[in-house]
């Protein structure tokens, strides 16, 4: 029987949260529990997880599509910004000796090591696949935007297989980085809810991202987009005609 795992997204992150603070419950319990007769023993935690499908949720395996693909015009936006020139650091920077060549450019260093990783992900899968080498790429399309294709059109196959899990981790952090040095239309808004952690109004969330988090630096909590919606509708559905709730959200 194929084991099943949970989905690794932002889906889970309720359950992991969960899990980490029964953790940290039962090990108080286990250390102090013997010295406290009247401490009880924690229970686990009620919420379930998302499975993978394999690894990755249907959820999240889309969203790894889409970024996937927005990574190559992401890509074109940080080259159209890329002036040949690194930003001046004035005296912080230190001259160094080291042989190294060091590239004038700041995001033609990014755009490098971009294709560096993606297409050590093709090298990965198609060495699992016991495929061959790919073949010379920048003479049909530039080699950013082929290797990008040849991912996606491959992508339901490394999603099934053993490089699943790393794989679309890499490929979202690598679009969240991208799309903030692109500067690619993305505006970090104020959510109208207290952070269920710190129950301060700090819940942000940049457009197009699938996770809200608390920008206090003491919390850094962090919800789906899906379970923030689930929260506000059940907050409203609390709050009476008179307008009093258990916990209403911020005018």
């Amino acid at each position: 029987m194929t084991d099943v795992t949970a989905c690794p997204g932002s889906c889970n992150a309720r359950w992991r949260e969960a899990r980490e603070a029964y953790g940290q419950a039962l090990a108080a319990y286990e250390r102090d529990g013997i010295l406290d007769p009247g401490q009880s023993r924690p229970e686990p935690p009620l919420i379930q997880p998302v499975y993978g499908d394999p690894a990755w949720c249907g959820r999240c395996a889309a969203q790894i599509r889409v970024t996937l693909a927005e990574l190559d015009e992401l890509a074109a936006l940080l080259a159209a910004t890329a002036d040949g020139h690194r930003a001046s650091s004035d005296s912080a920077e230190r001259v160094s000796s080291t042989p190294e060549a060091i590239s004038p450019s700041g995001a033609a260093d990014e755009l490098k090591d971009l294709m560096a990783m993606l297409s050590g992900w093709e090298a990965a899968y198609r060495e699992h696949m016991q495929w061959p080498g790919a073949a010379r790429r920048g003479f049909l399309a530039s080699v950013s935007t082929s290797c990008i294709a040849w991912l996606v059109h491959h992508l339901d196959g490394i999603l099934s297989s053993p490089i699943a899990a790393d794989f679309g981790a890499e490929v979202m952090q690598w679009h969240r980085d991208f799309r903030r040095s692109a500067k690619a239309g993305v505006r970090k808004l104020r959510k109208p809810m207290r952070c269920p952690g710190c129950r301060l109004l700090t819940l942000t969330w940049e457009e197009g991202d699938d996770r809200v988090e608390c920008a206090n630096p003491d919390c850094y909590r962090v919800l789906s987009y899906a379970d923030y919606e689930n929260e506000v509708a059940a907050q409203a559905e609390a709050i009476t005609p008179g307008g009093q709730g258990s916990e209403p959200l911020a005018s």
